[in-house]
């Protein structure tokens, strides 16, 4: 007979499986050619069994145990090591995949995903670039009419600016999707599945977006329409340029399609069909598609023309920079040069010529305050996120992100960066911010994926999910700032434990 698991189990096992790939980190390996002896009927502790146990006290047995029970190991990878699992009461052997499964999980309980190609749009590679449509669907929408709502979820996933990270060479923070975006992208199944090419974690990336998180963390853009946004140009959804990179050593070249804003603007145009009667717009993304998130939300605020809209930008600020004394002034000169950002600020600042951002990008947080002062626009990030702040500064000052004491050279460096930015957002009451300290999960960087454990402010009990529900409900938004907090390295719970022993 076929193993089972609990529904919420499963669901959530495979939810934080599919970060992993996420943010390019992979566990050890899985001993396939490890000098084993097969014993026949070897027993299987349970997932709560292995994570009871310190990770220094597991055997490769009990890691492929873990991996075998949560989708990272097939059954046939496991018993070629360790000899067939023991039979059930009807004689059967008993069975631990649970591949079959994971459509089912993407799709009846995660919701579908339609692919839509978008004319003219291309990936770096110039592939054919595509978007993914998952409307409301269900016999509450039939029976109260369907939700005119609509979240626009920006994909995350590094930058590139030079050969080693547009072509994803070993050790550098790359772009994500660097070979373009697969027809079923949103298919976890697919991704999970080693005969299957294609698929990707994203269906499970966010509460935001999932229909039925299992911890319970959703918020109500749960049940709108969804609208994701691959993220395959490696410039933060927001360039304009065909540039060509050499290899220093080999002196091959690419040819890279840094078009990620001349891409939105042909998704607005195809979404202003699809979805031409908006009530509530929720415009968010984390990482590099928290920065798109605030680069192109005029953009879609101004053509989509809802009645109410929402900004939410998990994890990528743009802070102010107008000299080489101002932390983030490096990469705004390179990402200027390599991206042509200026098609874009040229846009925003022929739109609003009041506040003038073609010297100083990191305007645009005072720009969207000015132009939409009903709009709640909410901004959230970690104060020690390791992962933005590498890209924003180490290889612009020559930092070593494996050096502890560089590293915290770097997040000095952002911190001042932070200060600056809650000093513009005070200035303007529809503009918010949830810092929390610290996350002991993905370098501390995303307060919105998986889930929201790890995010409470102190201990009041109140975490990212409410501060997002009180910007979604129109409730006055209170800005949170952790103070130091080096007790949240301590916060985890039973799915954090799993995430992390994996990684």
């Amino acid at each position: 007979m076929r193993f089972s698991i609990h529904r919420n189990i499963l669901l959530s096992v495979t939810l934080l499986l599919s970060f992993l790939m996420l943010f390019s980190c992979s566990g050890s390996d899985s001993n396939m050619d490890a000098d084993v002896e097969p014993a026949a009927g070897n027993s299987l502790r349970s997932v709560q069994e292995l994570l009871s146990m310190s990770p220094t006290d597991m055997t490769d047995e009990d890691l492929d145990q873990l991996r075998l029970q949560t989708g990272g190991m097939t059954q046939e990878e496991y018993e070629a090591i360790y000899g067939p699992l023991p039979e059930t009461d009807d004689g059967e052997a008993e069975q631990r995949d649970a591949q079959d499964l994971l459509d089912t999980l993407t799709s009846a309980i995660w919701g579908y995903w339609d692919k839509v190609d978008i004319p003219g749009a291309v990936c770096g590679n110039n592939s054919q670039y595509k978007i993914f449509v998952m409307k409301s669907t269900g016999f509450w929408n039939w029976l109260l009419g369907y939700t005119n709502d609509v979240i626009v979820y920006l994909e995350p996933g590094g930058a590139c600016w030079d050969y080693p990270s547009c072509t994803g060479q070993a050790g550098i923070r790359g772009a994500a999707n660097p070979d373009g975006i697969p027809d079923n992208f949103m298919n976890l199944g697919d991704y999970l599945d080693p005969n299957i090419e294609g698929g990707s974690v994203n269906a499970a990336i966010s509460p935001l977006i999932l229909k039925n998180h299992p911890t319970g963390d959703n918020v109500q853009t749960s049940n709108w329409n969804k609208v994701f946004i691959p993220y395959c140009t490696g410039d933060v959804h927001s360039g304009n340029r065909i540039a060509t990179y050499t290899d220093d050593v080999t002196g091959e070249t690419i040819t890279y399609h840094h078009v990620g804003a001349v891409n939105i603007e042909a998704v607005i145009e195809y979404l202003k069909d699809e979805f031409p009667n908006i009530d509530k717009l929720m415009i968010t993304g984390s990482s590099a598609g928290g920065v798109g998130t605030l680069t192109n939300y005029h953009f879609f605020r101004k053509e989509l023309s809802p009645r109410k809209a929402y900004m939410l930008n998990d994890s990528g600020p743009i802070f102010s920079a107008t000299s080489d004394a101002d932390n983030q002034y490096r990469l705004h000169q390179k990402i200027s040069q390599e991206w042509n950002t200026d098609y874009l600020i040229g846009k925003l600042q022929a739109d609003f010529p009041g506040v003038d951002i073609t010297g100083d990008f990191g305007q645009i947080h005072t720009l969207l305050a000015n132009a939409y002062p009903n709009d709640p626009l909410a901004i959230t990030l970690f104060t020690r996120d390791t992962n933005f702040s590498g890209y924003s500064y180490a290889r612009f000052y020559d930092l070593d992100e494996t050096d502890p004491a560089q590293v915290e050279i770097i997040l000095d460096l952002w911190e001042e960066d932070i200060d600056n930015l809650v000093a513009t957002y005070n200035q303007h009451n529809n503009l918010s911010y949830y810092i929390p300290y610290f996350r002991d999960m993905n370098e501390s960087h995303c307060t919105a994926i998986v889930e929201f454990t790890g995010t409470e402010y102190l201990n009041t009990g109140v975490d990212v999910g409410d501060f997002i529900n009180d910007v979604l409900n129109g409730n006055p938004v209170q800005s949170y700032r952790e103070p130091e907090n080096p007790a949240d390295a301590y916060v985890t719970d039973f799915w954090m434990d799993l995430v992390n022993l994996l990684l």
